[in-house]
């Protein structure tokens, strides 16, 4: 139940927040004024790679950074999203991404169940375990001198 509930509030958020990147940003398609040089860091699992970019729209013309893909050489295209002020931004989530997300927050949800209730199963055993030793303990102490002729100390 836990991960099912994780999971699903996940997906839906993450599905809100593509809904609403969607309509927030907007893509132009731009000329690469420069090789990509790769940025060193991850974005979304895969290697990120910037440009210098010039792209015209309803604004005018405009140049500056972009994400682009490793493989693009100046003079090529790509395709370069934009917000609603017209600056560069980051492409929004894929569809596909949001349901990976849910199912990874699920799984991670009914593991930290089972480890949860395991742990607790485990404290519940032990204590019980130890109850019964001691009985056996107080048990034998009255029964051991009958059975072994020993005097009780």
């Amino acid at each position: 139940m836990a991960a099912w509930i994780a999971g699903s509030a996940t997906y839906n958020h993450d599905s809100r927040l593509r809904q609403v990147q969607m309509a927030e940003r907007h893509r132009v398609t731009a000329r690469l004024l420069s090789d990509a040089k790769d940025g060193g860091d991850r974005t979304d699992g895969k290697l990120s790679s910037h440009a210098s970019v010039h792209w015209s729209d309803a604004r005018g013309a405009r140049s500056a950074v972009a994400p682009v893909g490793a493989w693009q050489r100046k003079g090529g295209t790509a395709t370069v999203w934009l917000d609603t002020h017209g600056n560069v931004a980051t492409p929004p989530p894929t569809s596909d991404s949001a349901a990976l997300a849910g199912v990874g927050m699920g799984f991670a949800a009914a593991a930290g169940a089972a480890l949860i209730v395991g742990g607790v199963w485990n404290g519940v055993r032990g204590r019980l375990d130890r109850r019964r030793f001691e009985q056996w303990d107080r048990e034998w102490e009255l029964v051991e001198p009958r059975w072994t002729g020993r005097r009780a100390r």
